[in-house]
């Protein structure tokens, strides 16, 4: 098994940190795992990107030629990305941001407003990134939420109960709008 993702969208937007913890739940399950991550110099608003392998076997390079899953959280990311994902892959969008005809052809299109879901479920935008990896890990049933749980306690460890607890619920409203 294994499991090619690309993650794109603008700074700030949680990009690196969502890749951080798919990687981190993978290798929690024991799967190989590599995280390859690209940002521009700006801190917010430039782009960012990763990609992300999961593997039960050794992996040779952490770079993507062909994406099993693409996750865009906005416009730029489809266009500059979707090339990579397979014909019969899988197109995560953040539908809040992005608009237009996805002319996906075979693959699987999941579009989630995930801005508005954030804001309006949890209050808080900035766990939309984290919306996103519960609906990954439902649909392609890659990683187990216990797992993902676990990462996601020890990432925010260090920021507090009321942090841990919003992107825990995050994770469930992400499995739960698919």
């Amino acid at each position: 098994m294994t499991q090619k993702i690309i993650i794109s969208g603008f700074g700030g937007q949680g990009v690196l940190s969502a890749g951080l913890l798919i990687a981190e739940s993978a290798v929690e399950e024991g799967w190989n795992a590599t995280f390859f991550p690209s940002y521009g110099a700006e801190m917010r608003g430039g782009t960012a990107n990763c990609h992300v392998i999961i593997s039960d076997s050794e992996i040779a390079s952490p770079i993507i030629k062909c994406a099993d899953t693409l996750i865009a959280l906005n416009s730029p990311s489809v266009d500059k990305f979707l090339p990579f994902l397979k014909n019969d892959g899988l197109l995560l969008v953040n539908s809040s941001v992005v608009s237009g005809n996805l002319e996906a052809g075979a693959r699987k299109v999941v579009e989630l407003p995930l801005d508005s879901l954030a804001l309006e479920k949890l209050g808080n935008s900035k766990s939309a990134n984290v919306i996103i990896i519960g609906a990954f890990a439902k649909l392609t049933n890659v990683l187990k939420p216990e797992k993902i749980k676990s990462a996601i306690e020890k990432k925010f460890a260090s920021k507090g109960g009321k942090i841990i607890d919003m992107n825990l619920r995050a994770l469930e409203l992400g499995a739960v709008s698919v």
